[in-house]
């Protein structure tokens, strides 16, 4: 908590920059691993991406962190987006943020991000790790938001709150940005994955009382601006820009091999050119103008989260049209999917069309998969601990024994399995139709594609 208290006050410019640990921790393994021959990569390279949140089990233990890496090999994955900071918090030992305080996570000296790094990096093959980091959100409970909560917390017109930060507060930006800038200098990550850079959903936010008064002064406005006022929009937008603009640069000073990337919002139906990209939700509610930040080259990629259901006819199509754009507009994309709303061989379609070429003959650098706790509609407990959310679904997937216990189980069953049916042809049984059978889409370890400049 001092070392938190100091980078607050760094970040007000009354005190010298918080000193960084100038080696990077390695964590001891438990014993040494055998010397196998490297596990041949097969095809062309492509990333193979899995996003691990921190709400589920997955690094805090070292047996989760074993099986993980188990899995991840098992699908013939290659790269892991790894939940490090959810609520101001840090799932690892050496940040400038307090530890994070959750009952799952094994107590020090267990360095969980550490020993991910470690095992990923000996792992044959080897996986990427990128951090993954919610930005501006923090969460009211959070010591930054508890300290500076009044100053940079995010508000609406009419005053409510949220627990995220301010884009329009620099001292907010520059607090996250050390934030981040000491995490890629503390553990060896192959890179850093930027969530919740973004306004929170519904429009109206940006209305604490610096940020009005940063606008106002930059514009010679006065008073509260009306929210439909475009320089009011394209200043907040324009916030969100600077701080990764500013934030990338720091990154690649610190560390020139770093890999920056964000999860990007992808709302409803996809657009077919600029013009339309200016009329999406993303664009005009959460002002993420995240076209234009890899067009400037201030991501090394991004993984535009295109979650939608394949048995709609409607997001079907909006899943294409988000494919499109990604691949022929910008080409330095992942393309994200949405698991969890998603039966498993619909899923397995939907990455084999993240990964085709466009009619024009364009591909993504690969596919992530959202996510590791929940591969499946009969995976996850964002639906059969919530009735009113399953009735869209063709089939139900929740009979015939809805006790919560008996799903709880069952989901865990279709996680292990995932993983094997992504590289094995494979079944599982449906308690509506029966036995429903899935092709492998990963049937061989691919390598990593390489970034190039721009």
């Amino acid at each position: 908590m001092a070392i938190f208290t100091l980078v607050l006050t760094a970040c007000t410019g009354t005190s010298a920059p918080v000193p960084v640990p100038s080696a990077l921790p390695i964590y001891p393994a438990e014993e040494p691993t055998p010397t196998a021959p490297p596990v041949p990569l097969v095809g062309p390279p492509q990333y193979r991406a899995l996003w691990v949140d921190a709400f589920h089990d997955g690094i805090k233990t070292k047996a989760q962190v074993n099986t993980l890496i188990d899995r991840a090999h098992r699908a013939n994955l290659n790269a892991l987006f790894v939940q490090v900071r959810k609520r101001g918090d840090a799932y690892f030992n050496l940040g400038l943020e307090p530890r994070a305080d959750d009952p799952a996570l094994a107590r020090r000296p267990f360095d969980p991000l550490a020993y991910l790094v470690d095992r990923a990096h000996r792992a044959n093959p080897r996986l990427e790790v990128h951090a993954w980091v919610n930005t501006f959100f923090v969460g009211k409970d959070s010591a930054v938001y508890q300290t500076h909560g009044d100053e940079w917390g995010n508000r609406t017109a009419g005053g409510d709150t949220g627990g995220y930060l301010d884009p329009g507060v620099p001292q907010a930006r520059t607090y996250t940005r050390e934030v981040f800038v000491d995490l890629i200098k503390s553990y060896k990550v192959d890179g850093i994955h930027f969530d919740f850079v973004r306004y929170p959903d519904g429009g109206d936010w940006g209305y604490s009382p610096l940020a009005v008064a940063n606008f106002n002064a930059a514009t010679g406005k006065t008073g509260s601006p009306d929210p439909t006022d475009a320089d009011w929009q394209q200043w907040r937008r324009d916030q969100v820009t600077a701080f990764v603009r500013d934030t990338y640069h720091a990154l690649h000073l610190a560390r020139p091999e770093i890999k920056v990337s964000g999860a990007l919002i992808a709302y409803g139906k996809g657009p077919r050119n600029e013009s339309e990209w200016r009329q999406t939700a993303t664009y005009t509610s959460v002002l993420q103008d995240w076209y234009s930040w890899l067009r400037e080259g201030i991501l090394d990629f991004g993984v535009p989260m295109n979650y939608d259901r394949d048995s709609s006819p409607s997001q079907n199509g909006w899943y294409r049209l988000w494919n499109d754009f990604e691949k022929d507009r910008l080409g330095k994309v992942l393309i994200g999917v949405g698991a969890f709303l998603n039966y498993p061989e619909d899923t397995i379609t939907q990455i084999r069309q993240g990964l085709q070429a466009t009619p024009g003959g364009n591909h993504a650098l690969g596919i992530a998969i959202y996510s590791y706790a929940s591969t499946s509609v009969y995976g996850t407990d964002d639906f059969y601990l919530a009735p009113n959310d399953q009735g869209y679904l063709p089939r139900q997937p929740y009979a015939p024994n809805p006790d919560p216990i008996v799903l709880a189980n069952r989901a865990r069953s279709f996680n292990t399995w995932f993983y094997t049916a992504l590289s094995v042809a494979s079944s599982y049984d449906d308690p509506v139709v029966g036995k429903v059978p899935t092709t492998p889409v990963f049937e061989k370890p691919a390598p990593i594609p390489t970034l190039g400049s721009g």
